[in-house]
């Protein structure tokens, strides 16, 4: 524009001045590379469009693949744990290994279509946060107590910290699977003899709710990963538990959707905090 090409010309007279250099050598310089840098402006632009469109054909090939494949998958599992539990009569040593493994590893890809599902609908704009009041506290204290047990397996503690009564505006069911996540996560990373502890508390005007185990920590240079979809760490679970590598970046994308903030502080060798900020009204 005009304001530009004014500018380029004061700055090439200028130029010109210190350098001795013919003024209209210059310019012809400067006003060919503004030239190219428009056109890749203007280039940059197209593909970001390209891009988006490409983005949204994704989640939603993503979203129709995991929808079909969940109900299959289900049915699979289902028929497993009955044949299991003895419906049919009770099977062998032999068989039931077999079905143990066939259980295990339906249920783990049903989890899987799951997260592609969740994070389809979220990264599409088609999830929205349905906000009411919601009762914190015990909303942790029956999560606590549904991953304790799973905890006791494994030989780890889950303790809570919160007030008696701590009321947010939340989507209670979403808020939840960020609590499930985070839970799951910790014990999933933890030595058996460890501790798990999940504290809320009210800080200013947001409710601020922690988890913090007693892991293995996550190297510095890994943390960038954690909330990307598909984004692993080096850090393995202490009973090969398995892992999509999709809930941290589902957990992000639902508390932003509550203007809320996560960030991760850790230590190898000493554990890791997840900290989520939710405003209150």
């Amino acid at each position: 524009n005009n304001e530009q090409a004014n500018l380029l010309r004061s700055t090439v007279l200028e130029l010109t001045r210190v350098k001795r250099r013919r003024p209209t050598e210059t310019l012809d310089e400067m006003m060919e590379l503004n030239n190219e840098l428009a056109s890749l402006q203007r280039e940059l632009a197209r593909q970001n469009v390209q891009l988006e469109r490409l983005n949204q054909q994704k989640n939603q090939l993503l979203g129709m693949v995991a929808h079909d494949l969940r109900n299959p998958l289900g049915v699979v599992a289902g028929y497993a744990r009955s044949l299991l539990e003895g419906m049919g009569g009770p099977p062998n040593e032999r068989h039931r290994r077999f079905l143990e493994r066939i259980t295990r590893t339906s249920e783990h890809m049903v989890g899987m279509v799951e997260d592609l599902v969740d994070l389809s609908a979220i990264e599409s704009g088609r999830v929205a946060v349905e906000r009411a009041p919601l009762d914190l506290a015990r909303m942790l204290g029956d999560a606590v107590e549904i991953h304790g047990l799973i905890a006791e397996q494994k030989g780890i503690e889950v303790t809570l910290e919160v007030p008696e009564a701590l009321a947010l505006e939340a989507d209670g069911g979403k808020l939840r699977q960020v609590v499930d996540n985070l839970l799951s996560n910790a014990i999933k990373y933890s030595h058996e003899g460890t501790t798990v502890r999940v504290r809320a508390h009210v800080e200013d005007d947001a409710v601020v709710l922690e988890v913090r185990d007693q892991g293995q920590g996550i190297p510095e240079a890994e943390r960038a990963r954690l909330f990307q979809p598909f984004g692993r760490t080096s850090v393995r679970a202490t009973a090969g538990e398995k892992s999509t590598g999709l809930g941290l970046a589902i957990v992000k994308r639902i508390v932003e959707a509550h203007d809320g903030d996560i960030e991760v502080e850790s230590a190898v060798g000493a554990g890791s905090t997840f900290r989520v900020t939710l405003p209150r009204p």
